[in-house]
């Protein structure tokens, strides 16, 4: 076993120095013979382990025959230390791959491909952002009615379904992604919105008379909010202007927002939306899954297409 650890050692030295290529060679040779039930021919395991033992008995004497009379275990144990640690890092790429988390999907632990937690951060409900996720709240779409909400495509049986936040950095960062797939892929993309970091209700009325007017102009106007400077987005005059240009009549979606009949749809919604059990944004449903926090594209796309999206 003690030739199977010096290949892998060696042949990784013999990258960076021409010294241990041969060394990496005879080990290479060793490990083949021993796979076969043969000793080595080259008394390659002897030659490096009394390297190993001159260097230790000039530290220790103790130590040299310690290792000296325990060899052959040690080696089986740092090989299997290596083995664990391969099956972990290539686990951890594969699932950083898959979810944009070495721990999994939706979970905030740290990541070397992600020591930021970027893509897990997320505008907590009535607090600052950034928040980083609290842990594996049931969030699902059980028992919520979507059926008053804004959906694109609604007949596709792919489905998306985004809870995002027009205030919320982390929201105006995925809406695109997600957007930009449910258009390519052709799946259906409802559109939950919930005011996270906004001051008040108020674009959400927008938003709910806004589509019933015309549900062709409304994507135009939500693409606006979430590409507008955050600092403007509850400004009335900024509003009226976006809607001017989304191709609305400021004054007709005003005496719709301020209608008792809007207020008490627009609170109903929210509180489907509440209903998911959500704890911040953007929260996203593809298919079976629950995404928190702002991913890379191609999680998204491999939660509705598969590992095999680009080929599709």
């Amino acid at each position: 076993m003690f030739c199977v650890v010096s290949f892998i050692v060696l042949s990784i030295l013999s990258v960076f120095s021409a010294e241990n290529r041969s060394l990496a060679r005879e080990a290479l040779d060793c490990v083949l013979r021993r796979v076969t039930l043969r000793p080595c021919n080259t008394g390659f395991d002897e030659k490096m382990k009394a390297k190993i033992l001159g260097f230790v008995i000039t530290k220790t004497e103790t130590g040299a025959r310690i290792l000296n009379r325990f060899f052959e275990p040690l080696s089986w144990m740092f090989i299997l230390l290596f083995l664990g640690s391969a099956f972990f890092a290539v686990r951890g790429v594969y699932l950083f791959y898959v979810t944009g988390s070495c721990n999994g999907l939706n979970q905030s632990g740290f990541c070397v491909f992600d020591p930021t937690g970027q893509s897990n951060q997320i505008s907590n409900v009535g607090e600052s952002c950034p928040v980083v996720l609290p842990g594996e709240d049931p969030v699902s779409l059980k028992g919520v009615n979507l059926s008053g909400f804004p959906v694109l495509n609604g007949d596709s049986q792919k489905r998306i379904v985004f809870i995002g936040s027009y205030g919320c950095e982390y929201s105006r960062k995925a809406y695109p992604v997600v957007r930009q797939l449910a258009e390519k892929s052709g799946a259906s993309f409802t559109f939950l919105y919930y005011p996270v970091k906004e001051s008040s209700d108020l674009l959400a009325k927008i938003g709910y008379c806004a589509y019933r007017q015309d549900a062709q102009k409304y994507w135009s106007l939500v693409d606006s909010f979430f590409t507008a400077e955050r600092s403007q987005i509850e400004d009335e005059a900024f509003i009226r202007q976006t809607l001017t240009e989304a191709g609305y009549n400021p004054e007709t979606i005003a005496f719709c927002a301020n209608d008792p009949q809007t207020e008490w749809a627009v609170k109903k919604q929210l509180a489907e939306v509440v209903k998911t059990g959500f704890f911040g944004t953007p929260t996203v449903f593809i298919q079976n899954e629950v995404l928190i926090g702002p991913k890379p594209p191609r999680v998204y796309a491999i939660a509705l297409d598969g590992l095999l999206y680009w080929a599709r």
